[in-house]
């Protein structure tokens, strides 16, 4: 706790002088600007450990290396070798299981599926559970969420009718589970016309549309969403200003481009435009139709009554350019030309590939991985004063982004990539003298609280109390939270909406998401009536007509085996030698009791709130 505190003080310190120091651009508030600069620190902590490694003796090599014919393990793990950075044990079979589960299907295994993985002796058992879960609809499910935490396409928003959240939801679903290239997708999404209600994809320009400002500003946020989103590296700042004295502490590349550069880059959707009526004469219901005219281009022209949020433009008309190449439309359709543009920049798979890796491992190669600096991605370019690399495994990178392209933008073989590395699945516990050099060495695994969603999901899967949550449109109900369409869901349930709410789910519009630990949680977590209610064996207390604690103790199974079935259930492990005896020790009362008691406490242990 102690750390905790003065670790947020730090934060604040930094926020506070770096607001100081550049007051003048709400695009990178304090908080990104803490972020960035956090990374920053870490990014000099590793090259610098690394440079002073070259002067010291050589690890020997290392078996585990030699023994992985993985080129992600061969370039982390390598780099730790010829730098004498010793990496974590490998994660025991239920740290694992626990892992992979949450990051694959968004929550944990049941006992059942436990118990037959820690019981499975055969050595690729490991490399086999992945393929099961990569070929389930939880793994849909789960990257459905993965995207629509990105793209924040919710009917909370004026321009996004029920029926338009839910075609785009399903778009993100079906793409997940056909495995259609992602390449693909992203052209569609950037190049959609028609009605938002019905035509897939259109309900992303929709979702970024600024439905009271000038036409101008919808095109911006959009280009801002793009690049963002598909390319890395954000653009809203420049959108505003110049980069120059705004930007040089934080991102060399974006410090000397100027608003132009984003209006060339944005002029590429200038000929779209929106049509906004409505077929509801009583309440209004927003339809929106997304077209492209065969004219027409960017204009830094505004009416005077309506100028939006941005400071004024040069009156003046812009023609396309791409932002980093320069490159220019050959024809008239220059939103669909964009498309093809972004998806065929190498950057494209750079940043696809990057983010992933951010998913699986708590930080990108390149990081933050929504916030690049291209000026520091080539380590071999010279760099000013003491500034650093952004990219940490450059030749791991171009790696990962070859293969993606090679294989056809296909998500799933770069995900099983990474998961089948022993990079992946080093433990979150370290025996040596720890290092914050050490992160962009990836040399443990970072240990996250789980989101709301799989906090969710994974005690209603401990507790065995999953009970349909009702949407407003069809499907009609859902089980899981990472099935919801948006964060307006489940509209009849506040139970289900508080819990997200108090764990960090955000709304997509104006509350981020956050992981991050915090005492409202824990004490939610501990004391709110359902979450309690979950866990009694009493049927008249208990959230359904049955509950995990109500099986345990109706089975014929001993008290020692309904411990290791409990703990089974709830941490996706069994107890340890001394968990049980304590248990064994503290029996008292009814056994529905002591074990309502027990899991109350699995639930509640930081074992169960973190991913480790």
């Amino acid at each position: 706790m102690n750390r905790t505190i003065r670790l947020g003080l730090t934060v604040m310190a930094a926020a506070a002088m770096l607001s100081a120091a550049d007051p003048y651009c709400p695009a990178y508030p304090s908080a990104v600007r803490t972020e960035m600069e956090r990374s920053l620190s870490l990014d000099r902590e590793f090259q610098a450990y690394s440079k002073s490694a070259q002067s010291r003796s050589r690890a020997a090599s290392s078996p585990r290396l030699a023994a992985s014919a993985n080129v992600i393990d061969q370039l982390i793990l390598g780099k730790m070798t010829a730098d004498g950075v010793d990496p974590a044990p490998r994660t025991s079979d239920a740290e694992f299981l626990r892992r992979i589960y949450l990051d694959l299907t968004g929550r944990i295994p049941t006992p059942e599926q436990a118990e037959r993985f820690l019981n499975d002796s055969a050595s690729d058992k490991r490399d086999r559970l992945i393929d099961e879960l990569l070929a389930s609809p939880a793994y849909a499910d789960q990257f459905t969420l993965f995207f629509a935490n990105r793209l924040k396409v919710t009917r909370a928003h004026e321009s996004i009718s029920t029926p338009a959240r839910d075609a785009f939801h399903n778009l993100l679903w079906r793409a997940m589970a056909d495995e259609r290239p992602y390449d693909d997708l992203v052209r569609q999404l950037i190049s959609a016309a028609g009605e938002v209600d019905k035509s897939p994809g259109t309900q992303f320009a929709a979702r970024w549309m600024d439905v009271d400002g000038p036409i101008q500003d919808s095109w911006d946020n959009i280009t801002d969403k793009i690049t963002t989103s598909f390319l890395g590296y954000k653009t809203e700042c420049v959108s505003c200003h110049n980069g120059k004295r705004h930007l040089e502490k934080i991102n060399l590349h974006l410090a000397k481009r100027t608003r132009a550069d984003f209006w060339r880059m944005s002029a590429f959707l200038s000929r779209m435009y929106f049509v906004r009526w409505s077929d509801d004469p009583i309440g209004f219901r927003p339809r929106i139709i997304v077209t492209d005219r065969d004219y027409g281009t960017y204009s830094g022209s505004v009416p005077a009554s309506n100028p939006g949020n941005r400071p004024a433009r040069m009156d003046a008309v812009v023609t396309p350019a791409y932002f980093t190449s320069g490159e220019q439309p050959k024809s008239g359709d220059w939103r669909r030309e964009f498309a093809w543009m972004v998806t065929t920049d190498r950057q494209f798979a750079r940043a696809t590939s990057n983010y992933f890796w951010e998913y699986f491992f708590g930080h990108g190669i390149v990081d933050p991985a929504d916030a690049w600096d291209l000026d520091r991605v080539d380590p071999t370019s010279a760099l000013p004063g003491d500034w650093v690399t952004q990219n940490s495994h450059p030749e791991l990178l171009e790696h990962l982004s070859d293969a993606l392209i090679q294989s056809g933008y296909r998500l799933k073989p770069l995900i099983r990539r990474i998961v089948t590395s022993d990079a992946y699945q080093l433990s979150s516990r370290y025996d040596g003298q720890w290092s914050p050099a050490y992160v962009k060495y990836f040399a443990r695994h970072e240990a996250r609280r789980l989101s709301a969603e799989q906090m969710y999901d994974s005690m209603i899967t401990a507790t065995h109390t999953e009970q349909p949550m009702e949407l407003v449109s069809p499907p009609g109900v859902v089980r899981y939270a990472n099935q919801l369409p948006d964060t307006t869901e489940p509209f009849t349930d506040f139970r289900v909406v508080d819990f997200m709410n108090q764990l960090g789910r955000g709304n997509w519009l104006t509350i981020d998401r956050s992981q991050d630990p915090t005492l409202l949680g824990l004490l939610f977590q501990m004391n709110d009536t359902q979450n309690v209610n979950r866990s009694l064996g009493l049927s008249n207390a208990n959230v359904g007509a049955t509950n995990r604690v109500h099986e345990i103790d109706a089975s014929a199974a001993g008290d020692d085996q309904a411990i290791r079935r409990m703990f089974l259930a709830t941490l996706s492990r069994y107890p340890s030698d001394s968990e049980m005896a304590l248990m064994m020790q503290r029996r008292n009362g009814p056994r529905y009791q002591w074990l309502s008691d027990l899991q109350w406490a699995l639930l509640n242990k930081l074992d169960f709130a973190f991913n480790y």
